[in-house]
């Protein structure tokens, strides 16, 4: 099944950067460092480039490395955690140096970027025809140009790293990179947590079509898997919270382990296991929240790492409807964000 609209997403999100898009486009003002509010240094390791991806592409090639297109906006925290997180780390930046090249794109960027059919296009345009929802948003390209591998938000450095050796394996069958990082994980956990959370608003039976059938709430299903701490924070935190409590009522939830033997029916009637159906879908990531109309048509996922604020904005974004009228989730947000602040309303992004 493949997803009307991907986000194909870590994360979008804003500190300052509610107002990225007037300032990209020349109607905001710049700060004392001739900078925009929320721009964040970035390291320099990055690659130098004018922004040709043939060009790229062919030199990195010629290194036996991979290029890495990384999607970001200036104060995005998402974006901020993966720098100091991540690019910080000695082992990340040397598997970063030694085996990729990598190029930083701002969704919100008039840059040119000269694509491999020769078109020259800004890089908010290039943002855009790649479907990029969330900030960070990396992809990884094959030797040909082709999409390998696709992180939609923010990773944590275990994943992260786990995703870097990943594409690099050249075994002729290799396993899912979900198969992978499992195993990469239970080598170094002492204690498995046994089950997952469990949530009185969730689905119990296995029928999910008859079920979402019978509902008249948009359906959601949260692809999660054991000694998940995204998972245990996302139940935990952002769960607990009242706005968005308000917010899950208004859906039909059900919940899949992406590792289990089970066997369901999925929204659309087909017999399977919960692991099949969640290497059908490709999740790779959990949390994973996947959204269904009402015919059980997939119109929406996150595969990414959320904080409170955006867990309740992403479901206010599916059950208003705004999904349909507004394509771009980023301006959903900014547009609420802005709402809020005009009511002397604070934005907690980070909490």
């Amino acid at each position: 099944m493949k997803n009307l609209i991907l986000i194909t997403a870590i994360l979008f999100f804003f500190g300052h950067c509610f107002a990225a898009d007037s300032i990209s486009s020349g109607q905001g003002s710049l700060g004392q460092a001739m900078v925009n509010p929320g721009y964040y240094e970035k390291p320099a390791w990055f690659k130098e480039s004018f922004l040709d991806l043939a060009e790229d592409l062919q030199e990195a090639n010629e290194n036996n490395k991979k290029l890495f297109l990384y999607f970001h906006q200036d104060g995005c925290p998402y974006c901020e955690k993966l720098l100091k997180d991540n690019f910080s780390r000695k082992d990340i930046v040397n598997k970063m140096q030694r085996s990729y090249d990598l190029l930083e794109i701002n969704i919100w960027g008039d840059k040119t970027i000269t694509l491999l059919s020769g078109e020259e296009v800004s890089e908010k345009e290039f943002a855009r025809q790649m479907k990029v929802m969330f900030t960070p948003t990396s992809l990884i390209l094959d030797n040909k140009g082709i999409e390998q591998f696709r992180m939609n938000g923010y990773y944590a450095p275990d994943k992260f790293t786990a995703v870097l050796d990943y594409v690099l394996l050249t075994a002729a069958r290799k396993p899912s990179f979900n198969d992978y990082y499992l195993q990469q994980r239970q080598s170094l956990v002492n204690n498995i947590q046994s089950d997952l959370h469990t949530e009185a608003f969730i689905y119990k039976g296995s029928d999910l079509s008859s079920w979402a059938d019978s509902s008249k709430k948009p359906l959601l299903i949260l692809f999660e898997q054991t000694n998940c701490p995204e998972c245990n924070e996302l139940h935990g935190d952002a769960f607990r919270r009242m706005p968005v409590y308000q917010q899950i009522k208004r859906f039909s939830i059900a919940q899949i382990n992406i590792n289990s033997s089970k066997s369901i029916i999925t929204p659309d009637g087909q017999s399977m296991t919960e692991k099949q159906f969640s290497e059908q879908l490709t999740i790779q990531y959990t949390p994973s929240m996947i959204f269904y109309n009402s015919k059980n048509h997939e119109v929406f996922r996150s595969e990414a790492y959320l904080k409170g604020f955006h867990v309740q904005a992403l479901l206010e974004y599916i059950s208003s409807g705004a999904y349909i009228s507004e394509p771009q989730f980023q301006r959903f947000i900014q547009k609420k964000a802005d709402k809020m602040h005009e009511q002397g309303i604070i934005v907690e992004l980070w909490k």
